[in-house]
Protein backbone atom coordinates (compact mmCIF):
# COMPACT_ATOMS: atom_id res chain seq x y z
CA UNK A 1 0.00 0.00 0.00
CA UNK A 2 2.98 2.40 0.03
CA UNK A 3 2.16 3.14 -3.63
CA UNK A 4 -0.91 4.46 -2.37
CA UNK A 5 0.71 8.14 -2.15
CA UNK A 6 1.30 9.07 -5.63
CA UNK A 7 -2.10 11.42 -7.21
CA UNK A 8 -2.71 9.05 -9.45
CA UNK A 9 -3.20 6.21 -6.84
CA UNK A 10 -5.52 8.29 -5.08
CA UNK A 11 -7.80 9.32 -8.24
CA UNK A 12 -8.31 5.50 -8.53
CA UNK A 13 -9.47 5.06 -4.78
CA UNK A 14 -11.40 8.49 -4.85
CA UNK A 15 -13.55 7.05 -8.01
CA UNK A 16 -13.56 3.52 -6.62
CA UNK A 17 -14.91 4.75 -3.38
CA UNK A 18 -13.96 1.49 -1.29
CA UNK A 19 -16.14 0.39 1.74
CA UNK A 20 -13.88 -1.21 3.10
CA UNK A 21 -10.11 -0.42 2.21
CA UNK A 22 -7.33 -2.83 3.48
CA UNK A 23 -3.51 -1.55 3.19
CA UNK A 24 -0.94 -3.73 3.66
CA UNK A 25 2.91 -2.30 3.32
CA UNK A 26 5.92 -3.14 4.70
CA UNK A 27 7.21 0.73 4.99
CA UNK A 28 4.70 2.57 6.76
CA UNK A 29 6.52 5.30 7.23
CA UNK A 30 7.28 7.00 4.25
CA UNK A 31 10.62 8.61 3.11
CA UNK A 32 8.82 11.47 1.11
CA UNK A 33 6.71 12.40 4.14
CA UNK A 34 3.53 11.60 2.48
CA UNK A 35 0.87 10.37 4.68
CA UNK A 36 -1.16 6.95 3.76
CA UNK A 37 -2.11 6.01 7.31
CA UNK A 38 -4.44 9.23 6.64
CA UNK A 39 -6.94 6.40 4.21
CA UNK A 40 -7.32 4.89 7.59
CA UNK A 41 -8.34 7.68 10.08
CA UNK A 42 -4.42 7.29 11.50
CA UNK A 43 -4.88 3.82 12.73
CA UNK A 44 -3.28 1.05 12.28
CA UNK A 45 -5.12 -2.57 12.67
CA UNK A 46 -2.18 -4.76 13.21
CA UNK A 47 1.40 -4.35 12.97
CA UNK A 48 4.13 -7.22 12.71
CA UNK A 49 7.92 -5.96 12.29
CA UNK A 50 10.57 -7.11 10.65
CA UNK A 51 12.13 -9.24 13.77
CA UNK A 52 8.91 -10.18 15.20
CA UNK A 53 8.01 -11.76 11.66
CA UNK A 54 11.64 -13.54 11.63
CA UNK A 55 11.19 -14.77 15.78
CA UNK A 56 7.90 -16.02 14.76
CA UNK A 57 9.85 -17.69 11.71
CA UNK A 58 7.16 -16.08 9.08
CA UNK A 59 9.78 -14.92 7.26
CA UNK A 60 13.17 -16.68 6.07
CA UNK A 61 16.03 -15.78 7.84
CA UNK A 62 18.96 -13.45 5.67
CA UNK A 63 22.03 -12.18 5.91
CA UNK A 64 22.81 -8.45 4.62
CA UNK A 65 26.06 -7.18 3.67
CA UNK A 66 26.36 -3.58 3.00
CA UNK A 67 29.72 -2.78 0.66
CA UNK A 68 31.57 0.71 0.41
CA UNK A 69 32.48 1.35 -3.58
CA UNK A 70 33.17 4.75 -2.99
CA UNK A 71 30.38 5.52 -5.66
CA UNK A 72 29.61 8.92 -6.09
CA UNK A 73 26.01 9.52 -6.51
CA UNK A 74 26.31 13.54 -6.01
CA UNK A 75 26.16 14.47 -9.72
CA UNK A 76 22.99 12.33 -10.17
CA UNK A 77 19.53 13.91 -10.29
CA UNK A 78 17.04 13.10 -7.31
CA UNK A 79 13.56 12.73 -9.71
CA UNK A 80 10.21 12.32 -8.23
CA UNK A 81 11.66 10.10 -4.79
CA UNK A 82 14.57 8.40 -6.43
CA UNK A 83 17.86 8.73 -8.52
CA UNK A 84 17.75 9.44 -12.54
CA UNK A 85 17.45 5.50 -13.46
CA UNK A 86 19.20 6.76 -16.58
CA UNK A 87 22.05 8.29 -14.96
CA UNK A 88 22.68 6.08 -12.34
CA UNK A 89 22.59 3.32 -14.71
CA UNK A 90 25.50 5.24 -16.53
CA UNK A 91 27.24 5.87 -13.02
CA UNK A 92 26.96 1.81 -12.20
CA UNK A 93 26.81 0.24 -15.89
CA UNK A 94 30.59 -0.88 -17.31
CA UNK A 95 31.89 0.72 -13.47
CA UNK A 96 34.56 -2.24 -13.75
CA UNK A 97 36.46 -0.71 -10.85
CA UNK A 98 33.23 -0.97 -8.17
CA UNK A 99 32.68 -4.73 -10.21
CA UNK A 100 35.71 -5.75 -8.73
CA UNK A 101 34.83 -4.67 -5.41
CA UNK A 102 31.47 -6.23 -5.62
CA UNK A 103 33.51 -9.40 -7.00
CA UNK A 104 36.01 -9.07 -4.06
CA UNK A 105 33.63 -8.91 -0.98
CA UNK A 106 31.57 -11.61 -2.27
CA UNK A 107 34.63 -14.37 -2.54
CA UNK A 108 35.53 -12.58 1.01
CA UNK A 109 31.98 -13.04 2.99
CA UNK A 110 30.45 -16.16 1.50
CA UNK A 111 32.69 -19.02 2.34
CA UNK A 112 31.64 -21.13 -0.72
CA UNK A 113 30.24 -18.78 -3.34
CA UNK A 114 29.32 -21.87 -6.07
CA UNK A 115 26.97 -22.66 -2.67
CA UNK A 116 25.31 -19.50 -2.90
CA UNK A 117 22.14 -18.12 -4.10
CA UNK A 118 21.19 -14.47 -4.30
CA UNK A 119 19.25 -11.75 -5.56
CA UNK A 120 20.75 -8.78 -7.14
CA UNK A 121 18.44 -5.83 -7.97
CA UNK A 122 19.67 -3.79 -10.84
CA UNK A 123 18.79 -0.24 -12.12
CA UNK A 124 17.88 -1.37 -15.52
CA UNK A 125 18.24 -4.21 -18.33
CA UNK A 126 22.11 -2.55 -18.98
CA UNK A 127 22.78 -2.90 -15.86
CA UNK A 128 21.28 -6.29 -15.07
CA UNK A 129 23.17 -7.78 -17.99
CA UNK A 130 26.80 -6.13 -17.18
CA UNK A 131 26.41 -7.34 -13.39
CA UNK A 132 26.08 -10.98 -14.89
CA UNK A 133 28.41 -10.90 -17.30
CA UNK A 134 30.98 -9.68 -14.28
CA UNK A 135 29.81 -12.50 -11.92
CA UNK A 136 30.31 -15.04 -14.83
CA UNK A 137 33.90 -13.83 -15.15
CA UNK A 138 34.47 -14.18 -11.48
CA UNK A 139 33.21 -17.66 -11.63
CA UNK A 140 30.33 -17.45 -10.08
CA UNK A 141 27.77 -18.48 -12.14
CA UNK A 142 24.62 -15.53 -12.80
CA UNK A 143 21.85 -14.88 -15.30
CA UNK A 144 20.26 -11.54 -16.21
CA UNK A 145 16.20 -11.60 -16.06
CA UNK A 146 14.03 -8.67 -16.77
CA UNK A 147 10.30 -7.67 -16.44
CA UNK A 148 10.73 -6.29 -20.70
CA UNK A 149 11.14 -10.10 -21.69
CA UNK A 150 14.71 -9.63 -22.60
CA UNK A 151 16.23 -12.67 -20.03
CA UNK A 152 19.26 -15.10 -20.46
CA UNK A 153 16.80 -17.90 -19.35
CA UNK A 154 12.28 -16.88 -18.58
CA UNK A 155 11.67 -16.16 -15.00
CA UNK A 156 10.71 -20.16 -13.74
CA UNK A 157 13.27 -21.68 -15.81
CA UNK A 158 15.84 -18.71 -13.55
CA UNK A 159 14.30 -19.77 -10.47
CA UNK A 160 14.81 -23.61 -10.91
CA UNK A 161 18.19 -23.14 -11.61
CA UNK A 162 18.52 -21.12 -8.72
CA UNK A 163 17.52 -23.32 -6.51
CA UNK A 164 19.33 -26.26 -8.11
CA UNK A 165 22.30 -24.20 -7.58
CA UNK A 166 22.88 -24.36 -11.37
CA UNK A 167 23.19 -20.55 -11.45
CA UNK A 168 23.73 -18.45 -8.06
CA UNK A 169 22.84 -15.21 -8.67
CA UNK A 170 20.06 -13.73 -10.22
CA UNK A 171 20.63 -10.15 -11.54
CA UNK A 172 16.90 -8.34 -11.61
CA UNK A 173 15.70 -5.79 -13.61
CA UNK A 174 11.95 -4.35 -13.49
CA UNK A 175 11.18 -7.48 -12.40
CA UNK A 176 11.69 -8.40 -9.05
CA UNK A 177 11.62 -5.86 -5.71
CA UNK A 178 10.80 -5.65 -2.08
CA UNK A 179 8.41 -7.97 -0.73
CA UNK A 180 9.68 -11.00 -3.30
CA UNK A 181 9.51 -14.41 -1.87
CA UNK A 182 12.04 -16.64 -3.03
CA UNK A 183 12.43 -19.66 -0.66
CA UNK A 184 15.53 -20.62 -1.92
CA UNK A 185 17.76 -17.36 -1.38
Amino acid sequence: FHHASPATYRTLLDHLQPKELLGLTATPERADGNDILGYFDGRIAAELRLWDALGQELLSPFHYFAIADGTDLSRVAWVRGGYDTVQLSKVFTGNDARARILDSEVLDQVIDPRGMRGLGFCVDVSHAEYMARVFNEAGIPALMISGDGRTQAPRDEALRLLRNREVNVLFSAELFNEGLDVPVV
